[in-house]
């Protein structure tokens, strides 16, 4: 064996830089365990730049979101750089623009998003495809193989808003469940949000000049706005087609109906293009994943699981039994806790949002930042009548605030709450790794790092056996 003893003229220059380099190693990953915490806090409270992507100032502190969100609502835009960057994904729809056209849009879509709404479409179609879910799982359960969540709750919310937004029914959930959706224009979507991403990470000239070149991922982008522009202006034609129908009236109606009874007569076909895509494209992701860490902390935190349960079995057993399919809009009222361990998932696990100022301006601050904010604790969210508590919609900023809270606010609780009763009271759903383990993935929003493999136990077996 050749070593530094034996080679008595290379001894002392070797062991000099074998020794510096041992050092340097050591000292920097001491440093990264011992900072780990204070970078943590300063990031929460510091801006982070890191050229040549966008400066980025990062607030936690709700009376400065109030700020930006609501009394300087005026100064705090997308700003010109996102709105640049969206313009290809969104259009001119409400999620990419600033201005008079982002009050024209939400103008135009707010009135859509009523109680009636979600009652008459939107819960319907809900409960379809959350039983759909619940008997694709009972399978998984009899055959005793793991299935990938993350994918099976993306195949549900793409159908959800398929079939809300456009009135098309894609049955990801019908085919193999082992089997990624394939259909051309889940495959576009997708497209989208990593182009967007690549984007938001790049400097501003190197994307312009690939989309001029048409190379890279932004010819990829070129293709999957094709496909998904074909797709959307087929489903219109059809709508409209079926609005001058006799029997129009007495179909179920979809958004891309609703919105083209709404709009007024100087609007054009890629308006409403543009509202009906911006509400899939901001929903899906959002949704599926919000599920999926839900289910994760779910694996974290069993106590938290037990008391859902305990609160479906003495508010809704109908539901443990069997007796009751879903819950209804009234009966989600009665949980309470699920509400707020939805809420505390979606407060830990939230989309990033940006906004930047036209002018210069002062921020608020000064709050204090309670010790447990990174804990998983939906008791936070319960009030002494045991009721979910009303707090400032800045403090539960998940679907943002003021002017630009998200119209589908309802309507994401409403599907996350009905999908994760039905799953949680019927299944256990134990995840393949450490739950402990499991992080986020580069993307737009926060999706579960890989599959979210899980091992389906089916809770009626068990319950009907004991009886």
């Amino acid at each position: 064996m050749w070593t530094l003893s034996q080679h008595a003229t290379f001894d002392k220059a070797a062991s000099a830089v074998a020794l510096a380099t041992a050092a340097y190693v050591g000292w920097n990953i001491v440093s990264v365990v011992v900072a780990r915490r204070a970078v943590n806090r300063v990031l929460a409270d510091q801006g982070l730049y890191e050229p040549p992507s966008l400066p980025v100032l990062g607030h936690t502190l709700d009376l400065m979101i109030e700020d930006v969100f609501k009394t300087q609502v005026d100064i705090f835009e997308k700003g010109p750089d996102i709105c640049e960057i969206s313009h290809d994904f969104f259009g001119d729809g409400i999620v990419g623009v600033d201005g008079e056209k982002w009050l024209k849009q939400r103008r135009t879509a707010s009135h859509l998003f009523s109680m009636s709404m979600l009652r008459d479409v939107m819960d319907a179609v809900v409960m379809e495809k959350t039983l759909q879910l619940r008997d694709v799982l009972a399978e998984c359960a009899r055959s005793n193989r793991p299935v990938s969540m993350k994918s099976l709750l993306t195949k549900l919310s793409s159908d959800v808003f398929t079939k809300i937004g456009f009135g098309v029914d894609l049955n990801g959930l019908g085919g193999d469940v082992d089997d990624e959706m394939e259909h051309p224009f889940i495959k576009a979507v997708e497209t989208y949000g990593s182009v967007f991403q690549s984007r938001l990470q790049s400097p501003m000239w190197l994307w312009r000049l690939k989309k001029r070149l048409g190379v890279g991922e932004e010819d990829e982008l070129r293709k999957a706005r094709i496909i998904v522009h074909d797709l959307v202006m087929e489903i219109m034609k059809q709508s409209m087609a079926n609005k001058s129908s006799p029997t129009g009236s007495k179909q179920q109606k979809d958004l891309t109906t609703l919105f083209m009874e709404t709009m007024d007569s100087t609007a054009d076909v890629m308006e409403v293009r543009d509202a009906v895509m911006n509400f899939f494209l901001a929903g899906r992701d959002t949704t599926s994943f919000s599920m999926s860490w839900m289910i994760v902390n779910m694996n974290r935190y069993p106590r938290v699981l037990e008391k859902i349960r305990d609160e479906i079995n003495a508010k809704l057993p109908e539901l443990l039994t069997g007796e009751l399919q879903a819950p209804s809009m009234a009966d989600l009222q009665k949980l309470p806790y699920l509400e707020a361990a939805m809420r505390e998932s979606l407060r830990l696990y939230m989309s990033t949002m940006h906004r930047a100022p036209n002018q210069s301006t002062t921020l608020s601050s000064g709050l204090h930042v309670p010790f447990d904010a990174a804990e998983y604790r939906p008791e936070r969210w319960i009030g002494e009548d045991g009721h979910v508590l009303k707090v400032s919609p800045f403090k539960f900023f998940s679907f943002l605030a003021g002017p630009h809270q998200c119209l589908g606010m309802r309507f994401a609780l409403l599907e996350m709450q009905t999908v994760m009763a039905v799953l949680l009271s019927r299944f256990d759903i134990k995840t393949v790794e450490n739950p402990f383990e499991i992080t986020y993935d580069y993307s737009l929003v926060i999706p579960v790092k890989g599959p979210l493999m899980a091992n389906i136990h089916d809770r009626s077996t068990s319950v009907a056996a004991s009886s």
